[in-house]
């Protein structure tokens, strides 16, 4: 019974050791992004200005709004029936 007190106790002392290690690393990375940021960011995104940004679904119409058209049916269906290779190789010469 005294060893499992003495396991649990050398145990304690390495999770003890581990948490004062992880804020030692957690104050060193807010000096950092201090000193590249500015003292009053808190994070890398902190300064960041998301205003010119657009909604998401703005942004997939935009995108990928070709694919889906009508008359190009026909071809995604041709495309994805035929054997992997030949489409490898079509994905090749298109790339």
């Amino acid at each position: 019974m005294n060893a499992d007190a003495a396991e649990l106790a050398r145990r304690q002392h390495q999770l003890d050791l581990l948490i004062a290690r992880d804020s030692e690393i957690g104050e060193r990375a807010k000096l950092r992004v201090a000193k590249i940021y500015g003292p009053t960011a808190t994070s890398s995104i902190g300064t960041y200005d998301f205003s010119d940004s657009f909604a998401k679904r703005d942004q997939v119409s935009r995108r990928g709004d070709w694919v889906h058209r009508n008359w190009l049916r026909p071809i995604r269906f041709f495309y994805r029936h035929i054997p992997k290779p030949i489409r490898f190789t079509i994905k090749k010469l298109f790339a």
